[in-house]
């Protein structure tokens, strides 16, 4: 995890900037952890595929209700 930024400097960080970080930092005010900034990476194809197979999985063990149910809560 890279040096704690303090929450002014915060205040000062553009989109690009914090894009550039090299991955989690803690943000703190007045030397006490209070935020964690985490910027957004797209995922790998590998990743992505890794996910499209748990999906599928997931959605071939499901009973008949199981799909009614969510497709009622989240649409077909």
């Amino acid at each position: 995890m890279a040096h704690a930024i303090t929450m002014r400097e915060l205040q000062k960080l553009s989109a690009a900037s914090i894009e550039r970080l090299p991955g989690a930092v803690p943000v703190q005010s007045d030397g006490r952890t209070v935020a964690l900034l985490v910027p957004l990476r797209p995922a790998s194809e590998a990743a992505r595929a890794r996910f499209r197979q748990a999906l599928a999985q997931a959605q071939s063990q499901r009973s008949p209700e199981e799909q009614a149910a969510l497709d009622r809560e989240f649409g077909p």
